[in-house]
């Protein structure tokens, strides 16, 4: 991965993150050969740069019996002068099977993540509950068949 406004060590030290963020300072210096003090100042830095926003986790959805991952593409309905996506994208995000709403350009206002136990369970989300939302007009559903992360989100 490249990180062009940082140097050698930091991208070290980002990249053992971004393969467990739960590394320890004390791990991460002995697999870069340098000071557990400096990797300590080093992260505490980038988190006050903004670079490092949080610590996380990432959820396995097929573990937790949602294995049907997919998008939707979805319009606005209304008057456009009149439209506040960014309040329709918070309402969408309150949603259950909701994973991220992206305010988009183009021909489609959003694209949605979803994620589902099956086709069926996802339908009736989309109709009871999606379309529900005052501002939702058309919409078109994709599934994922395969997943990759790009180098850019530090796979």
């Amino acid at each position: 991965m490249l990180f062009d406004q940082l140097d050698d060590k930091d991208t070290a030290i980002l990249e053992l993150l971004l393969q467990d963020a739960r590394a320890s300072t004390k791990s991460i210096a002995d697999r870069l050969d340098i000071p557990r003090v400096t990797v300590h100042d080093r992260i505490k830095r980038l988190q006050e740069r903004g670079v490092i926003e949080k610590f996380t986790i990432e959820l396995s959805h097929e573990k937790l019996g949602l294995p049907l991952h997919g998008f939707i593409l979805a319009n606005w309905a209304g008057d456009r002068a009149k439209a506040d996506r960014r309040s329709v994208a918070k309402e969408i995000c309150k949603l259950p099977f909701i994973a991220g709403c992206h305010i988009i350009t183009g021909q489609w206002d959003f694209i949605i993540e979803v994620v589902a136990r099956e086709m069926d369970s996802l339908g009736d989300s989309i109709l009871d509950n999606l379309s529900k939302i005052q501002g939702i007009g058309h919409t078109q559903t994709m599934i994922t068949f395969y997943s990759y992360q790009g180098a850019a989100r530090g796979s």
